[in-house]
């Protein structure tokens, strides 16, 4: 067993921990530590320790630390040291440890995965069970192995197969006498074929096209509007009286009031305006059919731009210039009529003409919305020039439909069909002579004998999986059964149910359901709907502590060795309310008469106190705490329960916490005047020197209120909350309020004040210093 934890260096809070001579490991050990002192650093250094694996002590280096990591650890007859990133020995016996890890590892985090699954199949089948799990991890390791290798060996042979041919089917290929012979007659048949393919294969000869134009349309959209109420002179007089008599925002303000006249009236000095000419432009100005005119001649420009975009003449020329080719080529196969062709020059030389003169309209039109355009000769010629382009091109494309429809015929009257069974055939020969080659007779031997051994462990991993399968349904009807035991005796509402085991993904894995007030839910994962009833939304964090409780228990039941092993329980009562902290002390002491040693880690003073209560065989019994070492280090220490839990304190602290999780049948006042002792004796064991037994709070607020050395600096941060707490208190107490008996209680603030207490008392830690400094 572990006798004595003599070093830890630069891991977690332990920065330079040597132990004192006295502080020794025991059968039965109580190891206090409030929250943050080094409990998990010290359950992972011993799960470390047990599975040698250096990963989880590497990962608890102390920050800031200087100097390598170093421990030593001494059992029953050998010192295990960690040294340079590595255990140097493995101790003789088996550690078993409950903490969050083996939680979280084994049976949920907030939920229940599937690797928690996995894990705990592992833990459950036992040794005998992981024997054959093993073997089978070992033959998926193999065929893993195995099929890497068949996937290099099928590269290889895949390579210079010909065609869509699969690794079976060119193995199985026929052997043949005269294979070169039957090639080169495939090649001559085929030879003669090709040109047949090429034509078959070539392309047709495509249409061209330009943008059309409606000269009819296009006039009609630049003639001249006719618009009662807008004067052509509107934009302008209307834009200078904007720049010169007002800002920015003018425009807004001149549109806002023009849509305020109603009648002839000016709608802000109420004055004629029927007569000013400056109005009439206004009215103009922001008049619907204005606005209408304006985007009516802007959208001519973006249309034409689009249209007549200059990608749409690249494309033409680069159509040209492909049937310019191909007429090359399908002259050699057919009587092509006359080449019809089209002048690219002379088609650039009317596009840039015509774009660029109705581009000017357009402008001209943009100037002078309201003015009628007219279509000068000079660009009605250009028209002209574009519209008998777009003839030439429609001549143009009736000669392609009349050449490719001759095309056409010359491909249908080859038979595709014998060119196609003429390759397929040169193609198998091809991979009949590669097939035979010594290189591949090889390969392809190495690869029939990885099959077939391929195939018997597929055999072997069936067999295997069977011969699990039936094992472990016995296992888990026993654990299932030890399970719903311990959940009983825990008080819980709920009990696993169709506990058994699966190989999804490959991996052997357990799984299992709760039965709740005789109703089936499923475990569920991280997709199940908040809506449905599943492990996370149904069980309290009290009810899963238990069940991760029971499963560890239900482990060690089932372990034949357990008389070899230490067990450790890092807080095994997380959640738990007092009924199962008294069931857990119960489980937890019983293995110290089965086990080789026990150590329980607990932050929880008042279950350190419930099980040196209950164990009887002090001499075995070794009480440590891991308490401060200078301003932020660990270090451990010897511990005397009794001495730190007394009676009074005790109930005290019960009584408040009872409140807090809602027991119905307390008295408030009784509750009240609770509080203030409870942290009276909590400061009273923390500060024996600063806080004697004739003294009260209110004395000890005065000493923290004025300190000004260690330990009483140390509760300033605290000193807010003492003196209202105290000063509530006390208001429920005859030293301090005669009229304390009929003060009236109020629940809320009564809740409040509890809380703010335990946390208190929780938050205070203790100082160490020496005397020589005092």
């Amino acid at each position: 067993m572990i006798k004595k934890i003599i070093n830890i260096k630069n891991t977690g809070k332990f920065r330079s921990f040597v132990a004192k001579s006295d502080v020794l490991f025991n059968r039965m050990n109580i190891v206090y530590s409030e929250n943050g002192r080094g409990k998990t650093t010290l359950s992972t250094v011993l799960r470390s320790l047990n599975e040698q694996n250096p990963e989880l002590v590497i990962g608890r280096k102390t920050l800031g630390g200087i100097g390598e990591q170093s421990l030593e650890i001494l059992s029953d007859s050998n010192k295990h040291q960690f040294k340079n990133n590595t255990w140097l020995s493995k101790p003789e016996f088996e550690i078993e440890i409950f903490d969050s890890l083996f939680v979280s590892q084994n049976v949920y985090s907030k939920i229940i995965e599937h690797d928690h699954k996995k894990q705990l199949y592992l833990f459950t089948i036992g040794k005998t069970g992981v024997e054959k799990a093993n073997q089978l991890d070992q033959l998926d390791a193999e065929i893993k192995k195995a099929n890497s290798t068949k996937k290099e060996f099928e590269t290889n042979i895949r390579v210079g197969i010909e065609g869509v041919l699969s690794i079976d089917d060119f193995i199985k290929l026929p052997f043949k006498e005269n294979i070169d012979e039957e090639l080169h007659k495939c090649q001559q048949t085929l030879l003669a074929h090709s040109k047949e393919a090429e034509i078959k294969s070539k392309a047709l000869f495509s249409k061209v096209e330009l943008p059309s134009f409606d000269r009819i349309k296009f006039k009609s959209s630049i003639s001249g509007h006719t618009i009662s109420d807008i004067l052509d002179t509107a934009e302008v007089t209307t834009k200078n009286h904007i720049k010169n008599r007002l800002d920015l925002n003018g425009e807004k303000w001149l549109e806002y009031g023009v849509n305020k006249i109603n009648d002839n009236s000016c709608p802000f000095c109420e004055q004629d305006i029927s007569d000013i000419g400056i109005i009439k432009a206004f009215k103009s100005y922001f008049s619907e059919e204005y606005k209408k005119a304006i985007k009516l001649v802007e959208s001519l420009s973006v249309a034409f731009n689009q249209k007549c975009d200059i990608e749409n003449l690249l494309t033409f020329q680069s159509k040209v210039h492909t049937n310019i080719e191909l007429s090359t080529f399908w002259k050699q196969y057919i009587t092509l009529p006359d080449l019809y062709n089209l002048d690219l020059e002379y088609f650039n030389d009317v596009w840039k003409q015509f774009t660029s003169g109705i581009r000017e309209l357009i402008e001209n039109k943009k100037r002078s919305p309201f003015d009628c355009i007219i279509v000068p000769d000079e660009i009605n010629q250009k028209i002209d020039m574009y519209l008998n382009c777009l003839q030439q091109i429609s001549n143009y494309n009736d000669y392609i439909d009349e050449v490719n429809k001759l095309i056409e015929d010359r491909k249908n009257s080859i038979n595709q069909h014998t060119l196609q069974n003429i390759q397929v055939a040169h193609q198998r020969l091809k991979n009949i002579k590669l097939r035979y080659e010594s290189s591949k007779v090889e390969f392809i031997d190495k690869y029939n004998k990885l099959m077939s051994s391929i195939n018997k462990y597929n055999n072997d991993k069936e067999k295997l999986r069977n011969e699990l399968k039936e094992y472990t349904e016995a296992i888990f009807r026993k654990y299932e059964h030890r399970i719903n035991h311990h959940l009983v005796n825990c008080g819980a509402n709920f009990k696993v149910a169709d506990f058994k085991s699966s190989f999804i993904g490959g991996k052997p894995s357990s799984n299992f359901s709760f039965v709740i007030n005789n109703v089936t839910v499923q475990i569920g994962s991280e997709n199940t709907p908040q809506t449905s009833a599943s492990f996370r939304n149904t069980l309290s964090e009290g009810d899963k502590s238990s069940l991760a409780f029971a499963f560890f228990l239900a482990k060690l039941e089932n372990d034949p060795d357990i008389s070899s092993k230490a067990i450790v329980f890092d807080d095994p009562i997380s959640s738990l309310d007092r009924h199962r902290k008294r069931y857990t002390s119960d489980q937890v002491l019983s293995y110290s008469n089965k086990a080789k040693q026990v150590i329980v880690l607990t932050h929880d003073i008042y279950f350190a106190r419930m099980l040196w209560e209950k164990y009887t065989e002090k001499k075995l019994l070794s009480q440590l705490c891991i308490k401060r070492d200078g301003l932020s280090d660990s270090m451990i220490d010897t511990w005397d329960v009794e001495e730190e839990t007394r009676s009074d304190y005790y109930q005290g602290y019960f009584l408040l916490a009872d409140f807090l999780r809602g027991k119905t049948d307390l008295n408030f006042r009784s509750v009240a005047m609770s509080i203030r002792p409870l942290i009276e004796g909590n400061l009273r064991i923390r500060f024996p020197e600063d806080f004697s037994s004739n003294e009260w709070l209110g004395d000890f607020i005065k000493k923290v209120r004025t300190a000004t050395s260690e330990p009483l600096l140390q509760m300033k941060p605290h000193l807010t909350d003492l003196e209202e707490i105290n000063d509530f208190s006390k208001r429920f107490h005859h030293n301090r309020d005669p009229y304390s008996h009929t003060e009236p209680i109020n629940e809320i603030e009564l809740e409040s004040y509890v809380k703010r207490t335990l946390k208190l008392i929780q938050g205070v830690h203790n100082v160490s210093y020496s005397y020589e400094a005092i």
